[in-house]
């Protein structure tokens, strides 16, 4: 439990699994379950990618961001 703690403090402010999952929910056309989801959620696995799509800023630049790393 302890190392869960430890790695969760580690995030930046926003990027958290649960911050950006819960942003990607927000997103029209995102459907749970879809290729695109499914791609994101392992995706998003990786700290470094959760903190580039919070640094993205608005979030038709996320949108199109997640599309090129999809393709």
């Amino acid at each position: 439990m302890a190392k869960e703690s430890t790695t969760t403090s580690r995030d930046k402010k926003g990027c958290s699994i649960e911050d950006v999952i819960e942003k990607l929910h927000s997103i029209d056309g995102v459907n749970f379950g879809s290729a695109l989801h499914i791609f994101t959620t392992e995706f998003f696995s990786a700290r470094s990618k959760r903190e580039m799509w919070a640094a993205m800023g608005s979030i038709d630049r996320k949108i199109s961001w997640l599309k090129i790393m999809f393709e």
